[in-house]
């Protein structure tokens, strides 16, 4: 089955993996597995693109590239706010997760990480935590309907 007949179905599947070399930390190899639509853009592409070539019950591991995972690492997702800008900002320390307006689409929102602070400063990476990174995935197709 080609992609161009797969686009807009509905696959189930299981998934595990992370940063290459490091321990696993996105698991979702037991229980109820994940249901996207096909073409949609809801898992990263690298995993997307297997799941067009997999077949039903079929497993594999892959390696993925950052520009097929979560992006490369962008320095302008890095910004310094004023605390007094930042919701609850007086209270946040490093390594603190918040919610940040997503500049390019004011509807969304990113997590932001607090990297470094200051007495009146506080600094937030946007940037997805797997970017940059090159990735290993486990992933087994269940179904596709």
């Amino acid at each position: 089955m080609s992609k161009k007949d797969r686009i807009g179905r509905t696959a189930s599947f299981f998934y595990k993996g992370g940063i290459k070399g490091e321990e696993p930390i996105d698991d979702r190899s037991s229980g109820e597995p994940l249901c996207i639509l096909l073409g949609e853009n809801a898992v990263p592409r690298g995993i997307e693109q297997l799941l067009y070539e997999l077949e039903i019950g079929e497993e594999r591991e892959i390696e993925i590239a950052p520009e097929l995972g979560f992006g490369h690492h962008k320095p302008d997702g890095i910004q310094w706010y004023p605390r007094s800008m930042v919701h609850n900002g007086a209270n946040l320390k490093e390594g603190d997760v918040i919610a940040c307006p997503n500049k390019d689409n004011r509807n969304d929102v990113l997590p932001g990480r607090v990297v470094a602070t200051t007495a009146d400063l506080v600094q937030l990476d946007v940037n997805h935590p797997f970017a940059g990174k090159t990735l290993t995935y486990w992933v087994k197709l269940v179904e596709l309907d």
